[in-house]
């Protein structure tokens, strides 16, 4: 297995390098496509697996190459050894499949990516194809979600085979260079990311510091010690995450103090303040890079205001067009129903128009068009 990062010959199905620590996958370097680790030829092409390519010369890249802002995450079997000992080939194929189904649906029910499975671990991607705001804490409640299930498949390893398994779950955030078809992936990102996988105790999340800083407004986090990374000159901050209830991630209950964005959060009570003042609707867009507390200047206008608010948003996965009316009007209305409908329009002069209209949104009644 020779390493794409710094050509060291590693052991045949190594994980990761002995030298660097990069994730070693034996790839075609003509075709992209990943091959067994004892292959001499690609089954693709045809090219030659043991013969290293030539380097690019310096300061030229790939022009399929893209650079990116990603969160990594690494989950890895503990306890995989004595369980592959201890039992049948079959048994062991079969319960590993299960493992891996679990790990590839927990992923992408939070729109993650699954990048590869090296040996009982995984790589997961979060900002592949398309970067997004909340890359990091879908990567952090995708790593909680992940132990979450994981303890009821270990409970079901334990009860039939009598073996205990864990999981440990590290994540990272930095900058990644993707090849075309994201085949080949390069960035100290990962080499951070799978040492604090391998840090991380059994049963737990750990995170690098650029995640912490990304999701610790949501997030509650125990700082942990630094790890020390081949290659850094400087130890890696980790933090773990606190064992919180099912809601916590979404609801936000470890904020810290709000320090700054005053001026901003000034901005938009005077928007607030004029929409009351004229009984008109007022829009305010926030932009900004992922991070910079968009979400957080936005729920302490909420606070800071004598108002119900509603909190709207289309989903990365599975929403449709009408999907945060439809919420609002749940939420508003208390239910679907023409009735429910009607009496939270009250005595709105056009009640009887919209009442009906309304709830064709949430499948009620005649279906209106788009335009209506």
């Amino acid at each position: 297995m020779i390493c794409g990062m710094c050509r060291h010959a590693n052991q045949p199905n190594a994980k990761f390098c002995a030298e660097c620590g990069t994730v070693l996958a034996l790839v075609c370097a003509s075709c992209g496509k990943e091959a067994a680790p004892t292959a001499k030829f690609c089954d693709e092409c045809g090219t030659s697996l043991t013969v290293a390519p030539s380097p690019a010369p310096a300061g030229t890249a790939s022009p399929d190459a893209s650079r990116k802002r990603v969160t990594v995450l690494f989950a890895d079997l503990v306890g995989s050894t004595s369980f592959a000992e201890r039992l049948d080939a079959e048994a062991v194929r079969s319960s590993l499949a299960g493992y891996f189904t679990l790990l590839r649906s927990t992923i992408e029910d939070h729109a993650g990516s699954v990048v590869k499975f090296l040996g009982d671990g995984m790589l997961a991607l979060f900002g592949v194809p398309e970067v997004a705001e909340d890359d990091a804490l879908r990567a952090v409640a995708a790593g909680v979600d992940l132990q979450r299930r994981f303890r009821s498949f270990a409970v079901e390893i334990r009860e039939h085979h009598g073996i205990d398994l864990d999981l440990r779950v590290g994540i990272n955030t930095g900058e990644l260079v993707i090849g075309a078809g994201d085949a080949d992936l390069v960035g100290d990102v990962l080499n951070t990311a799978a040492r604090i996988e391998a840090a991380c105790v059994p049963g737990r999340v750990l995170v690098g510091e650029d995640t912490w800083r990304l999701t610790r407004a949501i997030v509650g986090y125990a700082v942990l010690d630094e790890v020390r990374v081949k290659g850094k000159a400087d130890a890696v901050a980790t933090f773990e995450v606190v064992e919180q209830d099912d809601d916590a991630l979404g609801r936000g209950d470890n904020v810290s103090v709000f320090v700054g964005r005053y001026e901003e959060l000034d901005n938009l009570g005077g928007v607030f303040a004029d929409a009351v003042t004229t009984s008109s609707a007022r829009l305010a867009t926030v932009i900004g890079p992922p991070g910079v507390g968009k979400t957080r200047l936005a729920r302490e206008l909420c606070m800071h205001t004598e108002a119900t608010s509603f909190d709207l948003r289309l989903e990365r996965q599975g929403s449709t067009t009408f999907t945060p009316i439809a919420d609002l009007l749940r939420a508003a209305a208390g239910s679907g129903s023409i009735d429910a409908i009607e009496r939270f329009l009250g005595a709105h002069p056009e009640r009887d128009r919209l009442a009906p209209v309304l709830a064709s949104f949430l499948g009620h009644g005649e279906a209106r068009t788009i335009e209506e």
